[in-house]
């Protein structure tokens, strides 16, 4: 009976313990499918309902729920809300600021954690069950009070029956082991453990009850140990799981035998491929669709068979066919007896350094030829002079030797296109303000209309639109005149068949964060100057060595290739920037920006009133097809309290919009591929006559105006065109703007 008893003891045990787990994720399943859309709308009564509920369905849960959106409004990391049970059993409020009750959730023998994430895909939260051992220990009492009683009943019984025959044999063993049970400690254990004495039947059950009991001992120090081990266990895990999915680099972990098993969410905003895309699917595959360099591939393979590290970095295409660069670290999972079960590859994504490498490169590479061309043309410049001299002075002599003079005016005239040659170059690497002065823009760009028009063709109609009271600048007047007959030029050239050449000035401040997507600019007041046109468009490669000095896609004698290169050492003089928007087939836009001048007759802006930014609660669909730009304008966003969902196309923006409620407004980019941004707003306006549409672009809102095939959809659009690059204020005012109208 007292094996059975013990045997007993511990399967329940055992039992209680698992149905107490399954329980728990039977619960952490359910609440999860009712919390999810609740606490995505904040709905905070309704799922601490949903948890009160459940409590009083398991009565030895304590539930508890981290709210990630709540948190947001309330400025801190989370919002922490649930229910634990008092000393006395009693359903209660969780406050994470009670150390007491903080306590009583650590010292849980079990609980269970799971991430709550939205149909989107959007981490909104926590939720955790903690079972206190309370409970099993409850149980286990009453199996231990239940093979006493039944102990007792038996010895009673034949108490009863011999009581007359070996009375004294028999009641003061049993009255000994009746003290020693009645001495137990809180759990319902004898503290000591029960004399053995007295006849052979009543020896055995003492004997086996010390047994028992000692067995519940070495139980409860098993249990306490396997407990204390379990939690510092889970503790770890949880630790790694948490900075394994909040890593900011990406993270794949695949079999040996090459099969994914395990993405990170960095992995999955990097590449654009989900981890459904790729769980349980050769890595092989993803290296194809990613079109990674097959001899990297091979080298990768080869490294790992022989239980080394491989480290390198490879160009890859995101799911969305966009170009990136990683750091990739790939490397065996070692095990105690040294064999590979797995392999794990960190990627860094290094696009980003890459770009602001190239820009460091490109601006020490224009700083040194600068110093160059400077040091040569002025060298040159002087040998110029004195063959130029020369050939005077052969002029003034021989000056009756027609064919001698016809050959020195020749050589004169190579003399002097070397000369306008090397006071470009001077020109491009001249440092020195001495020449700047204050700048009224409006008036010198208007004083330039007539030298515009004359300087190109009649084909091309020439637009010119001031912005009223624009700041002053303090530049070399004669650099800015050649900076923009050079744009203007150079915008000729690219219509060959006529077009739409439009000059456009405008204030703008230009804030942390526009430097941090627009590297090389700075904070600060700006005046811009912008020159576009309806022209070819620029390609991306050209785009990239477009400032070099002699660099030119003109054909051979139609240009020096130095137009451009004096344009950017005039706005790098001026300190300011220059920024291009261009798309092949869709025209290029310059924009100059030069810092402005401080004048005291110019009333000056009240910073305190630029702190206020226009906010918001609706729901944005941002759309744009560069990735960084459409990430950087959801966090601009969502710091002004907007909630935002993104898309990297116009088809897919659609899909988006056709398939979810509550979408306020679109903010699109106007040029995209398969679909522009008119397109998305035409065909979303029919789906929805109420949506509200705000869209972008690199070209300014005149410039769309001005193309022909832009025309219809401006007029409907006037208003929501908002020229790239734009700062917080210029988002915030324009959003809060069209969602008001």
């Amino acid at each position: 009976m007292a094996v059975q008893a013990s045997y007993s003891y511990i399967s329940t045990k055992n039992k209680i313990i698992e149905e107490m787990k399954q329980s728990s994720k039977l619960t952490i399943n359910s609440l999860k499918k009712n919390v999810t859309n609740l606490m995505a709308s904040y709905a905070i009564n309704e799922y601490e309902n949903l948890i009160q509920n459940e409590m009083e369905h398991q009565s030895h849960f304590s539930i508890v729920l981290e709210d990630y959106n709540m948190g947001k409004i309330l400025g801190k990391k989370s919002f922490v809300s649930g229910k634990i049970r008092d000393a006395d059993w009693n359903i209660i409020n969780f406050d994470s600021e009670n150390t007491e009750q903080v306590k009583q959730l650590e010292a849980c023998f079990y609980s269970d954690e799971d991430i709550i994430i939205t149909p989107l895909g959007q981490k909104v939260g926590n939720i955790t069950i903690y079972i206190s051992d309370n409970i099993l220990n409850r149980e286990l009492n009453k199996i231990i009070t239940g093979t006493v009683i039944n102990a007792i009943a038996i010895s009673l019984i034949l108490i009863f029956s011999l009581l007359i025959t070996i009375r004294f044999f028999i009641l003061k063993p049993v009255s000994n082991i009746i003290s020693a049970i009645n001495d137990s400690d809180e759990d319902g254990i004898p503290v000591e453990l029960i004399p053995v004495q007295g006849a052979a039947e009543i020896f055995a059950l003492s004997k086996t009850m010390n047994t028992m009991i000692h067995a519940i001992r070495d139980s409860r120090i098993r249990v306490t140990e396997q407990r204390d081990v379990l939690k510092v266990q889970d503790d770890k895990l949880r630790t790694l799981s948490m900075a394994t999915e909040q890593s900011p680099t990406s993270i794949l972990i695949f079999s040996a035998g090459n099969i994914i098993e395990y993405v990170n969410p960095q992995f999955e905003i990097t590449s654009g491929y989900s981890a459904k895309d790729v769980i349980d699917k050769p890595i092989e595959d993803l290296f194809k669709e990613s079109r990674f360099d097959i001899s990297l591939v091979a080298a990768i393979n080869q490294t790992l068979a022989a239980g080394k590290r491989w480290i390198g970095e490879v160009a890859a295409v995101t799911k969305r066919g966009e170009n990136y660069f990683m750091r990739l670290s790939v490397s065996p999972i070692l095990l105690e007896d040294g064999s590979v079960t797995h392999n794990i590859c960190v990627a860094e994504d290094m696009t980003e350094h890459k770009k602001n490498e190239d820009i460091l490169r490109n601006s020490q590479k224009m700083d040194a030829v600068g110093q160059l061309t400077g040091g040569i043309a002025h060298d040159f410049n002087n040998l110029l002079g004195i063959i130029m001299g020369n050939l005077e002075l052969l002029q003034l002599t021989l000056k009756d030797n027609p064919k001698a003079l016809e050959r020195i005016d020749s050589a004169l005239a190579g003399a002097t296109r070397g000369a306008q040659l090397t006071r470009k170059l001077l020109n491009f690497s001249r440092q020195d303000h001495k020449k700047q002065q204050l700048t009224q823009i409006n008036l010198f760009v208007e004083n330039l209309r007539e030298l515009i028009a004359k300087s190109v063709t009649a084909s091309i109609q020439v637009e010119i639109y001031l912005e009223e009271h624009l700041w002053p600048v303090e530049i070399d007047s004669g650099d800015l005149e050649d900076a923009i007959l050079n744009l203007s030029l150079n915008a000729r050239d690219a219509m060959p068949n006529g077009g739409v050449l439009v000059i456009e000035t405008a204030n703008k401040q230009v804030d942390g964060n526009f430097v941090n997507e627009n590297p090389g600019s700075r904070e600060g007041d700006f005046v811009v100057i912008s020159v576009s046109d309806s022209g070819t468009g620029i390609s991306e490669g050209v785009r990239k060595k477009i400032f070099d000095p002699f660099f030119s896609t003109k054909e051979f004698g139609k240009g020096s290739g130095l137009g451009l290169s004096m344009v950017y050492g005039f706005v790098q003089r001026s300190g300011g920037n220059i920024q291009i928007s261009s798309e092949e087939g869709n025209g290029t836009a310059f924009h100059i920006y030069l810092p402005r001048a401080i004048d005291g007759q110019i009333e000056q802006i009240d910073d305190e009133k630029q702190v206020e930014l226009p906010r918001g609660s609706e729901t944005i669909l941002v759309v744009d097809d560069e990735k960084g730009l459409a990430t950087s304008t959801e966090k601009y966003l969502q710091e002004l309290g907007y909630k935002t969902l993104a898309a990297y196309s116009g088809k897919e923006a659609l899909e988006i919009f056709s398939t979810t409620e509550g979408i306020d407004l679109i903010f699109s980019d106007v040029v995209m591929p398969e679909m522009d941004g008119f397109e998305l707003a035409f065909t979303a306006a029919e789906q929805q006559s109420s949506i509200k549409i705000l869209l972008t672009s690199g070209f300014t809102s005149k410039h769309m105006e001005l193309r022909s095939e832009y025309k219809e959809a401006h007029r409907k659009f006037a208003k929501q065109l908002l020229s790239k690059p734009y700062n917080l204020r210029e988002l915030a005012i324009a959003v809060r703007r069209i969602l008001d109208e």
